[in-house]
């Protein structure tokens, strides 16, 4: 296997235009050939009147999109800007937010918000489906929405807290983790999360495999693996140097990015093609979807 990282001018070379994306899309939405998603025949005629082809089986006449079921369906922007927004969002060497992708792939800003928004999404079903094994370490941290490089930037507190979950291996190193926002009710008797109880997470995030005594507990301040506390601290400075603060509502969207990238560092051409495959794999999520959807999170119990 080639260890060469590709680049985001060799990878833009490559996806260039629609053409160049085509059979790559094609590959990846019938590995084995096209099979009608309805009768499963492998026969079909082929609609070249569209701006991405259409397939029309041959047995039921049944016409096949090849966007529909991914992430893209309902989606006008071309092909090749979509595949390099995949790309600049996976690759753990690069990190770019609304306004920098509008400019790089020529699309309106609520355009470039709304593709990072649905890859986000495709990320977090992807997380979803992986549970944290091994030795399991959970820790308590907090995001607070302040971007202190930014000159005259008016410090507001508002701390968010959220779960750092992480699988070690056998010489107690990270091998995934998992960074997950905590809802705190706003008269909740403590803010700090050392009183939290962590069910939700673990009921949620950690394979029923793992067994209690495998599982440690602790923040960010003590008792915490060295690598997991380090990732739970550059956090706030992961999001606030790049998207310069995000809400509440969506915190769970960039958390999840973040994690993302950290589970693939060494790995970035590993990153995109997971990504895309995520990508393919995931239904679409609309705009109006995104934006009134409540806060993806867990729930702090109130004693």
């Amino acid at each position: 296997m080639s260890t060469h990282v590709v680049t985001f001018d060799q990878f833009k070379r490559k996806y260039h235009d629609e053409a160049s994306c085509l059979p790559i899309l094609i590959s990846a939405k019938w590995p084995n050939g096209y099979r009608c998603p309805r009768c499963a025949c492998v026969e079909a005629h082929i609609i070249t009147t569209r701006r991405l082809p259409l397939y029309e089986c041959r047995n039921c006449k049944y016409q096949a999109s090849l966007l529909v079921g991914t992430i893209m369906q309902g989606s006008r922007t071309l092909l090749h800007k979509w595949f390099q927004a995949l790309f600049l969002i996976a690759n753990p060497s690069s990190s770019i937010n609304a306004v920098e992708l509008a400019s790089v792939i020529q699309v309106t800003y609520k355009t470039a918000w709304l593709i990072l928004h649905k890859l986000r999404h495709a990320i977090q079903q992807g997380d979803a489906q992986q549970l944290l094994t091994g030795l399991v370490e959970v820790i308590s941290a907090e995001y607070n929405p302040c971007n202190f490089h930014i000159k005259g930037f008016k410090t507001i507190r508002n701390e968010q807290p959220f779960v750092g979950g992480a699988s070690l291996n056998f010489y107690g190193e990270v091998s995934y983790v998992k960074l997950k926002h905590v809802f705190m009710p706003k008269h909740h008797p403590n803010k700090e999360l050392s009183y939290w109880d962590y069910s939700n997470f673990i009921e949620t995030h950690v394979s029923s495999s793992v067994r209690v005594p495998f599982i440690h507990y602790g923040s960010k301040k003590y008792n915490a693996c060295d690598t997991i506390n380090i990732i739970c601290d550059s956090v706030p400075v992961r999001i606030n140097e790049r998207y310069y603060g995000v809400s509440d509502k969506h915190l769970q969207s960039y958390l999840d990015e973040v994690s993302y990238r950290i589970n693939y560092s060494l790995k970035p051409n590993r990153a995109v093609s997971k990504l895309f495959r995520l990508f393919i794999d995931t239904p679409a999520v609309t705009y109006k979807q995104l934006i009134s959807r409540k806060p993806m999170c867990l729930h702090v119990q109130v004693a």
